[in-house]
């Protein structure tokens, strides 16, 4: 194992430390409790123009790379 593996690790390992330490918190009650809140159960895009888009996304940058 050479020396950024250790480096690496260490900040993997520090990174999710510090993510569950700060997990443990939970928003204010006025944070959670709004009149404003997003509704998440409907949707606005379909899952077919989602992936209609992301396969011309796709597409897009193969091209581009095979022009370049």
């Amino acid at each position: 194992m050479d020396f950024n593996t250790f480096i690496f690790g260490g900040l993997a390992i520090i990174s999710l430390g510090i993510f569950l330490f700060i997990g443990r918190f939970k928003a204010f009650k006025s944070q959670r409790e709004r009149d404003d809140r997003i509704d998440w159960s409907k949707r606005q895009f379909s899952l077919w123009k989602i992936a209609l888009y992301s396969l011309g996304v796709v597409l897009a940058v193969v091209l581009l790379t095979q022009m370049f």
